[in-house]
């Protein structure tokens, strides 16, 4: 199976994106280096940790900026959070179609996010969505 898998709020235990916020984009540039220091979610990395043992293949797809793709990369490693591939999508208008998007394209099969909005689009846009 090809699992897709949100990162703020469900795989680190803040979310950093909340689209109902409406946010300026040097707030992020200040948040993105601080995320690096919070401790992800235990629960869901043993899931993750299991998934990958069980052969499935894990993709990150996650809200924040394109440029912040490194750090979030380098932060999964710090932590040792099994990931095939991420993809930072960008936040504001567009983001679930944009994820939609990537999950398509990469063939996702299941997809995992804390957020009950983008679970039921995904839904409904027929690739299975899970809450985590």
């Amino acid at each position: 199976m090809i699992a897709g898998v949100d990162l703020d709020g469900t795989i680190s235990k803040i979310g950093l994106y909340n689209p109902s916020l409406k946010l300026p984009m040097w707030l992020f540039v200040v948040l993105i280096p601080v995320v690096l220091f919070v401790v992800p979610n235990g629960k869901t990395i043993d899931k993750l940790k299991t998934m990958k043992i069980q052969g499935h293949r894990i993709i990150i797809i996650s809200a924040r900026p394109a440029w912040a793709t490194v750090i979030t990369a380098n932060w999964l490693r710090f932590h040792r959070i099994p990931f095939d591939d991420i993809f930072c999508t960008g936040f504001g208008r567009g983001t679930r179609e944009r994820k939609l998007e990537v999950a398509k394209k990469e063939k996702i099969e299941h997809f995992f996010d804390d957020n009950k909005e983008l679970a039921e689009f995904f839904n409904k846009n027929s690739i299975m969505a899970t809450r985590l």
